[in-house]
């Protein structure tokens, strides 16, 4: 089996797509998560692992758009504690760091961090921790320093130079398990979909969320995200508790349909929380 993920080896996602899949199945990386879901898309792989939203900074745009767009269901969902750590060349001195690489995401999850420690760092993006550290890796130079998961410590070369290094106690990046057909009921599920309104009007989101409150049935997410045709124009994202198969999931997805311009069931499948 091949499962896409975000590359290089040792992201998140691979941590993630290994604890759904097993230690046996091919990892095939690709640089940006819209690349995995078109892979899927594509059949290139049979599945693949992205990262949807994390416990301290919410939801990944990137991955949102990639769920919109590209012609792939979600098959599951994956919970995975996250731990940053710092991480540079061997004797590397924290005081002589004047570069800090990851992705955009964990430099938020550890801005406390830095903000007290390396106040005067160039924060600097880059599409994964994993890239992030392969960088450092690869350019050798003692005042870089990358964020992301230990494990990129042994396979790029570098040295942990403070471990945990992420705000709060506990922090947990949820990912999405991409597929081209979503799941069967379990009896425990969640479905997510995504919308246009027919028009922008007062009270029509209002119509529209009444769809699930008169159902009774209980919306776990709600977002916009910019559909990117025209400004002020909107995607909405719900999740929400059931299966797109029971009855009452499927009176609600009629009712919207009546009240939306665009309406796509991006998947079902079993809650893990």
């Amino acid at each position: 089996m091949k499962v896409g993920v975000l590359g290089p080896r040792g992201t998140y996602a691979e941590l993630a797509a290994r604890s759904q899949f097993g230690q046996k199945v091919k990892m095939v990386l690709y640089p940006m998560i819209t690349n995995v879901a078109e892979a899927v898309a594509r059949g290139d792989v049979q599945a693949g692992v992205i990262p949807i939203e994390s416990l301290r900074e919410g939801s990944v745009g990137e991955a949102l758009d990639a769920l919109a767009w590209a012609d792939v269901k979600v098959q599951a969902e994956v919970v995975v504690p996250v731990s940053h750590s710092l991480l540079g060349m061997p004797g590397t001195k924290r005081a002589k760091i004047t570069q800090v690489l990851s992705h955009p995401q964990a430099l938020a999850q550890c801005r406390e961090f830095l903000r007290k420690n390396l106040p005067k760092a160039e924060l600097i993006e880059m599409t994964s921790t994993a890239k992030a550290a392969e960088q450092v890796g690869k350019l050798k130079k003692p005042h870089m320093a990358a964020i992301g998961p230990k494990v990129l410590a042994d396979l790029y070369g570098l040295e942990v130079l403070h471990d945990d290094i992420q705000s709060g106690e506990m922090n947990t990046t949820r990912f999405l398990c991409l597929a081209k057909e979503d799941s069967k009921p379990t009896g425990r599920d969640k479905t997510s979909v995504a919308f246009y309104t027919t028009q922008d009007r007062p009270g029509i989101l209002h119509e529209i969320l009444g769809e699930f409150a008169v159902r009774n049935i209980n919306l776990t997410k709600i977002e916009s995200r910019p559909s990117k045709k025209a400004l002020g124009d909107y995607l909405f994202f719900i999740d929400f508790e059931g299966h797109r198969e029971d009855a009452k999931v499927k009176e609600a997805l009629e009712g919207l349909k009546q009240k939306t311009a665009m309406l796509k069931v991006l998947g079902s499948y079993p809650r893990r929380f």
